[in-house]
C-alpha cells in the first residue's frame, strides 16, 4: 500500500496553516487552529491497510478538532490515539467524556462518531493514530463503554502495536515480508489485547498477532546484539518469556535461535570481508568482532554458508571492486531473510 506524506516545510510560512487545512479537510475532516504570530509546523505520514488506517504526525503547538458537522461524515471508526514518545505532549478532548493528557507510551481510545479535538503543546510533538472500523474491532472486545474515559497503560500489546504501526509509516524495503492483510490482522490482534479482548478473541490474538510481534521484537534484539555474547536465557529474560517459548517461535519458522544468530553473524562477517573502505582487517579480527569465539568453527560455517572460505571471498572482492557481491536467496551463496 502506498505511503502518503505531507509537511508544511514545503510551503511558505504564511501559507502553511492553510495548506495543512486543505490537506486534512480532504483526508480526515480535521480543522486546525494555531496560536497567533506562530509559524505552524505539521508533518504526517499515512498508510492505509485493509481494515486499518495509520497516521503518524508531528506538530507544533496547535489545536486539531472535529466538530459536529465534520463527524457527520459517517466515520464510526474506533481509534487509538497513541503518544509514541518524544518531547512535549497533548490533550485529548472527546464529547461527553473527560479531557485526558496523554503521556509517552500511553493511549486514548476515541470514538470517531463523537466530536472532539487534540491540543498539541510543544515544538515537535508526536502522535500516532491507528483506526479500525467499528464492525471489525467491536465484536472482539469485552467492554467498550469504559474505554474512552481512561488512558490505556503501556502494556506489552500496546508497545508492540505502537512499534508495528510506526514501522508502517516509514518507507518500505523491497525485502519480502508480511502482506498488508497479514499486517492488518496482526494490528487487530494487538489492538484487542491492548484494550481488553473477549476470551475467544484473546486466545486467537495470543496465538497470532502477539506471537508474531514477539518474534519480530526478538529478531530485532538479536540483530542489534549479534556481535556480542548473547544467550537464549538472557534474551528470554529481556522479553519476559521463557527460553522454551523462544525455541518454539523459531521452530515454527523451521529454524532455531542458534541458527538465526549464526546467520546474522555470518552476514556481518561477509559484509566486512568484502568491504573496501578503510584499513583492511584480518579475517580473524573480523570473526571475533562479529561474535565468533572459535576460528576453526567460523571457517567451517562460513564455507558451508557461502560456498568458499573467507580468504577466497576477500580476493574476489578485491579483484571485482565496485561489483555487488551481496549474497541472494537460495543455497550456497543465498542470503537468508528469515
Amino acid at each position: 500500500m502506498p505511503l502518503f506524506s505531507f509537511t508544511t516545510n514545503h510551503f511558505a510560512p504564511n501559507e502553511r496553516l492553510e495548506a495543512a487545512q486543505d490537506t486534512y479537510s480532504a483526508l480526515a475532516q480535521v480543522q486546525f487552529r494555531a496560536p497567533k504570530k506562530q509559524i505552524p509546523h505539521i508533518e504526517t505520514h499515512i498508510r492505509l491497510l485493509p481494515g486499518v488506517s495509520i497516521a503518524r504526525a508531528r506538530a507544533s503547538s496547535l489545536h486539531a478538532l472535529r466538530n459536529s458537522s465534520q463527524v457527520a461524515d459517517g466515520n464510526d471508526d474506533i481509534t487509538f490515539l497513541i503518544h509514541p514518545g518524544g518531547e512535549g505532549g497533548w490533550l485529548s478532548h472527546l464529547q461527553s467524556h473527560e479531557t485526558l493528557a496523554c503521556t509517552p507510551g500511553r493511549a486514548r481510545i476515541v470514538l470517531n462518531h463523537q466530536s472532539g479535538g487534540i491540543e498539541f503543546h510543544g515544538n515537535r510533538v508526536n502522535l500516532l493514530s491507528v483506526a479500525f472500523p467499528r464492525d471489525r474491532l467491536m465484536p472482539l472486545l469485552s467492554d467498550l463503554g469504559r474505554l474512552p474515559n481512561t488512558l490505556l497503560p503501556s502494556g506489552e500489546a500496546l508497545q508492540h502495536l505502537t512499534r508495528l504501526a510506526v514501522m508502517q509509516t516509514q518507507p518500505q524495503s523491497d525485502d519480502a515480508g508480511p502482506s498488508p492483510t497479514q499486517i492488518s490482522d496482526q494490528l487487530l490482534d494487538l489492538a484487542c489485547l491492548a484494550i481488553g479482548a473477549n476470551p475467544e478473541a484473546r486466545r486467537h490474538a495470543k496465538r497470532g498477532g502477539l506471537r508474531d510481534a514477539r518474534l519480530r521484537a526478538i529478531k530485532a534484539d538479536i540483530n542489534a546484539h549479534a556481535r556480542t555474547p548473547l544467550t537464549l536465557e538472557a534474551l528470554a529474560l529481556r522479553h519476559r518469556v521463557s527460553p522454551s517459548y523462544i525455541r518454539a517461535l523459531f521452530h515454527k519458522e523451521g529454524t532455531s535461535f542458534t541458527d538465526y544468530l549464526v546467520e546474522q553473524r555470518l552476514m556481518r562477517a561477509f559484509d566486512a570481508i568484502i568491504a573496501n573502505e578503510g584499513p583492511q582487517r584480518s579475517i580473524s579480527d573480523i570473526a571475533f568482532r562479529c561474535g565468533f569465539n572459535h576460528l576453526s568453527w567460523f571457517y567451517r560455517a562460513f564455507k558451508q554458508r557461502f560456498g568458499m572460505p573467507p580468504g577466497e571471498l576477500r580476493k574476489i572482492g578485491t579483484d571485482q571492486k565496485g561489483t555487488d557481491l551481496s549474497p541472494t536467496c537460495g543455497s550456497g551463496h543465498g542470503r537468508s531473510h528469515r
